[in-house]
This record gives C-alpha cells, structure tokens and sequence, in this order.
C-alpha cells in the first residue's frame, strides 16, 4: 500500500515537471515564494538517508524524491533521465512545490520571482564568516586541544572499515541478521566519515557497533568495543570549499552507549579551526551550533569548548 501511495506521489510530481517556466502573474508573493523555494533546495543539500523527519515530510536527497515513513526518509526514488527533484516556487498562490523538473527549467522558475542566487540563492545568501581573533591567533594543529589526522584527504577509510570487518567475523555473533560485518564497515562506516555525512551518522554507526559487541554469542566483546571507539574518534574527511577547508561539525545529540559518550570525532590537520561547514552544511564561525560538541559551550574569546 505505501509503495503505491509512494508511486502515486511520485507521478504527480513527474506531471508537474519538464514544463515551460511560467512567469508568475502576481507579484506580490512571487518573490517570498522564489526565496522560500530557494531556502528548501538549501536545505535538501543539508539532508541524508538518515536524518530525522516528520511523518508525511516530502523532501529530496541527492535529487531523488523521498517521504518520510515512521521517522525515516524512504529510499530515494529516481525522477527520471535530465530531470531531479526540486523545491519550485508556486506561481498563482503563497507557497511552494517539491516537483521533478530539469535543472535549467527550475533555475529559470525561480529566477522569474525575481530571486538572486539560483535553486539556492547561495551565491547571494552565502558568503564566508569571519572567524574569530582567537581562532586565527591560535593556529590549526592546537585547536580545541584535540589531536589531528595527517590528511585532508584520507587514504586509510578502507583499512579502518576493514579492521572493523575483521574482528566482526571473527566474533561468534549474529552475523548474517542485517549483516553488521558489512553493513557497519564498508557500508554506513565509511560513509559515516566522509565530509557530506550528517555530523551524527558517526556516533550512531559507533553506537551500533557497541551493541553488536553486547550481543548474544559475541566473544571478542572487549576488541569490538576498543574499535568502535578508536573508530568514534577518527577525523571525518575535510573539502575545500571557495578556498577554505573547514572544520567538520560535531554532532549534538548524545551517544546511546555509555562507552561512547564523551567520545567525539577529531579534526585533520591543516583544517581552519575558526571555520565549520561542508558540502551541505553552510560555513559558520566558531561559536555557532555544531562548532563544538555536544554538552559544550564555545569560548570565542579563546576559541575553545568549555
């Protein structure tokens, strides 16, 4: 039945879409719904398969069209060749629609409410906040007193996903239900670590792996738990972006595992320390939320969490 609800959604946003743009008639709301459309397409970019959502949330991830079922976001479904989901301004009332559509058609769509800035607005939203004093004062390799990776870009994803992988198999546990040994390594281990990953999608595969240890069967509880922490810690990767490679966000959500608590991911080196953002996060300045983690306040003053 939800498949075909899913459908059903799916082909009316698919009729709606690879239409002419139509200049809006009145406007008097047709910038508000430019802007507005913009502000759903931002936030899109900041949303992965496992980020939190409300029954009945429509949304698009990685230009698939997905709802939200029981406070999950379903796999994505595909709109189909030149087309990708979009937030699109509504043209005869307040409001906006999530529609397939080409990406040219969309920008121009948008353009026509008199919005700056593409299916963003980024380019006019968007600009590069100043870190502070402090932070630039203090240099890159001493931040928040947390030790630094080596790279920026990070060669040993593999080995720490394999690592994992290993001790797994080996344990005598379940682990052929929802396959762990795969699923928590290769799969959600390594995504969790790459810079477009929700700040807690780490935490929760750390989790994950600390309830695997204590389950029934498992005889390397002790290993398996040590791994999971070596692997909460391990700095996730860092892009640059318009010439700044910022800090990562840390997550804001407290661990579920008593062993992971405390626990949080560290920052490689060579990363601006005054600076958090990523691909689909907008750049902040030390002392925004997610500039330190959770449970900790930001000192701008002398750039550290207290």
């Amino acid at each position: 039945m939800f498949a075909f609800k899913l459908l059903l959604s799916l082909s009316l946003v698919l009729a709606a879409s690879a239409t002419p743009a139509p200049v809006p008639k009145n406007p008097s709301f047709a910038l508000g719904n430019g802007e507005a459309a913009q502000d759903l397409n931002a936030s899109f970019e900041k949303l992965s398969q496992s980020s939190k959502c409300k029954a009945g949330q429509n949304a698009c991830i990685d230009g698939k069209f997905v709802q939200c079922v029981d406070g999950k976001f379903t796999a994505g479904v595909s709109c189909g060749e030149d087309l990708q989901c979009v937030a699109l301004p509504l043209v005869n009332s307040k409001g906006t629609s999530i529609t397939c559509d080409r990406v040219a058609d969309a920008k121009q769509r948008i353009a026509n409410t008199g919005a700056k800035g593409g299916l963003t607005g980024k380019k006019v939203k968007r600009g590069t906040p100043t870190a502070p004093p402090a932070c630039k004062n203090k240099g890159k390799r001493s931040f928040l007193e947390l030790a630094f990776g080596k790279r920026i870009a990070q060669s040993d994803l593999g080995d720490v996903a394999e690592s994992w992988q290993k001790l797994c198999l080996e344990s005598g546990g379940d682990i052929q239900t929802n396959s762990p040994c795969v699923t928590l390594a290769g799969i959600n281990g390594i995504n969790s670590l790459l810079a477009n990953a929700d700040p807690c999608d780490q935490q929760k595969n750390a989790d994950a792996m600390v309830k695997f240890a204590k389950s029934k069967g498992v005889k390397n509880k002790d290993a398996l738990i040590a791994n999971a922490k070596a692997y909460r810690e391990h700095p996730r990767n860092a892009l640059n972006i318009g010439g700044i490679t910022p800090s990562t966000p840390f997550c804001q959500e407290e661990a579920e595992e008593p062993e992971i608590r405390g626990l949080v991911n560290k920052q490689l080196d060579g990363v601006d320390p005054g600076i958090f953002g990523g691909p689909k996060f907008d750049l902040v300045a030390f002392g925004a939320s997610g500039t330190c983690p959770f449970g900790k306040k930001s000192n701008v003053k002398t750039c550290t969490c207290e």
